[in-house]
């Protein structure tokens, strides 16, 4: 008899246990993906505040903590892009689009939207100089939103990058059109008006580029061009 009671009370130590552990896990379950949401949005912060390895920092730590954060990804592409990273960049921004392709497109998350995600990827593309493939990706943001000037931009960027001046300025003075407050229109023009002998154009572009961003990791850059043409 005592061999039962024995026995039974080691069961319901066990099951205890058990319920113990379960208990504690739904609790992390519960706990980590808000950890992980303040940690996307302390991402997002410093991305924006021009800080890209804190945020690339921040950011990976989140996707670690829930690989499936859509939004951690998006700005960790973001963030290893404008670090130059472009393979790795083109890397999370397929994972990126396939995540997004493969959700109920009812309740997929709003950000990245296809645009974000098509110029992630352009953008990726021309740092790699899979210019075919970015230009794709350019198109299919414009169809998506054919009045952004990031898409005009980014279009000049294509051309200035395999030495197109006359197309590239084309393009960027079409984003400076659409929107007077893009920093980096400014810029990639002043780029193009200065690689295609018009120092005078270049000066005026880049310093409305330090005016509109005088944080920007590129600033240094455009003040010692600016310095050197005036």
């Amino acid at each position: 008899m005592l061999s039962i009671e024995k026995g039974g009370a080691m069961t319901a130590r066990k099951a205890y246990r058990r319920i113990l552990v379960l208990s504690v896990v739904f609790s992390l379950m519960a706990v980590i993906p808000q950890w992980s949401l303040a940690q996307t949005n302390r991402g997002i912060e410093l991305y924006n505040s021009w800080q890209f390895k804190e945020a690339e920092n921040v950011l990976r730590t989140a996707v670690k903590a829930d690989p499936s954060d859509t939004l951690a990804n998006y700005y960790l592409g973001l963030s290893v892009i404008v670090q130059e990273n472009y393979r790795e960049g083109l890397e999370i921004f397929l994972k990126v689009k396939q995540s997004q392709d493969r959700a109920d497109q009812r309740t997929r998350p709003p950000v990245p939207s296809e645009y974000q995600t098509q110029m992630g990827l352009a953008r990726a593309r021309i740092g790699l100089k899979q210019y075919a493939d970015a230009w794709k990706n350019l198109e299919s943001a414009r169809i998506e939103d054919g009045r952004s000037s990031e898409v005009f931009t980014y279009r000049g960027v294509y051309y200035l990058e395999q030495e197109k001046f006359k197309e590239a300025i084309k393009e960027l003075e079409k984003a400076i059109s659409l929107d007077k407050k893009n920093p980096y229109a400014f810029y990639y023009a002043g780029l193009a008006y200065y690689r295609s002998g018009n120092p005078q154009k270049a000066v005026d572009a880049l310093k409305t580029f330090l005016s509109l961003a005088p944080d920007a990791p590129e600033a240094p850059k455009a003040k010692e061009l600016v310095d050197k043409l005036c």
